[in-house]
C-alpha cells in the first residue's frame, strides 16, 4: 500500500502529464494511483481519500481526450456514487469532459438524488447523536456537581419507640408540636389521677365519731368520680398519641442537604530538633 507521499507525488505527476498532453502516460499514473485501496484505519486515510477525489476527475477528462468515452462514463458515474454533491468547477475541464459530467450526471439523477438525500439524513443523524451526547455530558456534569455539594442523609424511625406515650413518637415523627401537646397533657392526667385517687382514700379514710361522714362521703363520691374521669381522659390521650405517632410513622426517610464545608483551623506546632526548637503553623481542613 502507498504511503500518502507517494499518493501524492503519484498525483501530481498525472496532473502535470495531463497538463502537457500526454494523455497516455497519465492514464497509466492515474489508474495505478486509483487501484490503490484506501484503508479507513489508516492514520493518513482521510488526505488519500482526498487525493483520490481529486485524481478521479482528472483521470477521467484523460480518457476523454483519448476518446474512451465508455469508461470515462464509468468513472465518472464511480465519483459521482463516492460524491454525489460533486459538480465539476467552472472552467477547470475543457467543454466535451463537462459534457460528459452532464451527461452522466443527467443519467443517473434519480440514483444521484437518492443518494444525496441518504448523506443528507445521516448528517442529521449524526448532529442529532452530537446533541444528544452533549446533553448526555451536561446533565453528568451537572449531576456530578449537585453530588458534590449535597448529601443524602437517611433517618430511620422505631414503631417501638412510637409505642411510647408522653409525645415520643411524635417527637421521632419529627412533629414537636404534637409532641409538647400530648407530653403536657399527659403528665397533667397522670397527676390528676393521682392527686384524685389521693384525695378519695383519705376521705374514704375518714372517722365519722370527729367528722361530718355525710359531708366526708358526698366530697368522695365527687372526688372519686374526678379520679374516674382523669383515669378516662389520661387512658384515651394516651391511646390517641400512640395511634397517631404509628399512623404518622414514615419508617425510612431520605433527604437532600448541603454538603457543609469545614473551616480550615490553624494549629499551632512545635518541635524539639538537635538545634534547638522549631516552631510553626498547621492548616487543616
Amino acid at each position: 500500500m502507498l504511503a500518502y507521499g507517494d499518493t501524492r507525488s503519484d498525483f501530481e505527476t498525472g496532473r502535470n502529464l495531463f497538463s502537457n498532453g500526454q494523455y497516455e502516460r497519465a492514464v497509466e499514473v492515474f489508474s495505478a494511483l486509483l487501484a490503490e485501496p484506501v484503508d479507513p484505519k489508516a492514520v493518513d486515510a482521510r488526505k488519500r481519500r482526498e487525493i483520490v477525489q481529486a485524481a478521479r476527475p482528472l483521470f477521467a477528462a484523460t480518457l476523454v481526450a483519448l476518446g474512451r468515452i465508455s469508461e470515462a462514463d464509468r468513472v465518472i458515474a464511480e465519483h459521482l456514487r463516492d460524491d454525489p454533491f460533486y459538480e465539476p468547477p467552472a472552467g477547470q475541464f475543457p467543454e466535451p469532459v463537462m459534457q460528459r459530467f452532464i451527461f452522466v450526471m443527467s443519467e443517473r439523477a434519480e440514483e444521484l438524488e437518492g443518494l444525496r438525500q441518504k448523506i443528507l439524513r445521516e448528517r442529521q443523524d449524526a448532529v442529532v447523536r452530537e446533541q444528544q451526547q452533549q446533553l448526555r455530558e451536561q446533565r453528568r456534569l451537572a449531576e456530578l456537581a449537585r453530588l458534590a455539594t449535597e448529601e443524602t442523609v437517611v433517618t430511620t424511625r422505631s414503631r417501638v419507640t412510637a409505642l411510647v406515650p408522653f409525645g415520643v413518637g411524635q417527637f421521632q415523627n419529627g412533629n414537636s408540636g404534637l409532641g409538647v401537646f400530648f407530653a403536657a397533657s399527659e403528665a397533667l392526667g397522670i397527676a390528676a389521677s393521682l392527686g384524685t385517687l389521693l384525695a378519695a382514700q383519705h376521705y374514704a379514710a375518714v372517722d365519722c365519731r370527729i367528722a361530718d361522714c355525710e359531708a366526708a362521703g358526698n366530697t368522695f363520691r365527687a372526688v372519686r368520680t374526678a379520679n374516674w374521669a382523669s383515669v378516662g381522659v389520661t387512658t384515651a390521650l394516651v391511646l390517641a398519641g400512640v395511634l397517631e405517632a404509628q399512623v404518622g410513622l414514615v419508617p425510612v426517610e431520605r433527604a437532600t442537604r448541603k454538603r457543609t464545608v469545614p473551616s480550615p483551623t490553624v494549629e499551632p506546632v512545635a518541635e524539639a530538633t538537635s538545634k534547638g526548637a522549631s516552631l510553626g503553623f498547621v492548616v487543616r481542613f
